[in-house]
């Protein structure tokens, strides 16, 4: 993976868990693994860097975690998304629209600008 990839992937974490925890609360293991096939797996994340994502988002209100107990002795911990943290992705997904299209624009790229303007 290359540093430019890595940087990109740091700068849409935030947003791509908050997308996924639209749906549904998920637990860490849930979110990699939704990472690694929606995007066939181009788009992996390890566990250490989504759960500094995680701890970040849990420590400015966006989600909140609790423990479930899975079989007799086993806790996961899932993550929800609060209603401050939908504010928040709603916007960053705006400025990650509004940067791309401009990106699109520099690079005079009517296939990207096509798409984005749908």
């Amino acid at each position: 993976m290359s540093q430019q990839q890595d940087n990109f992937k740091r700068g849409t974490a935030e947003m791509l868990i908050l997308h996924l925890l639209q749906e549904e609360d998920l637990y860490g293991y849930q979110i990699t693994r939704a990472f690694k096939d929606k995007s066939n797996g181009v788009y992996t994340m390890g566990e250490a860097a989504l759960y500094l994502v995680l701890y970040r988002l849990v420590e400015l209100g966006y989600i909140t975690d609790y423990e479930k107990l899975v079989g007799a002795r086993r806790k996961r911990r899932y993550y929800h998304l609060e209603d401050s943290g939908r504010e928040y992705y709603n916007k960053i997904l705006d400025e990650y629209f509004i940067i791309t299209k401009s990106i699109a624009q520099i690079l005079d790229r009517e296939d990207i600008k096509n798409v984005l303007e749908k």
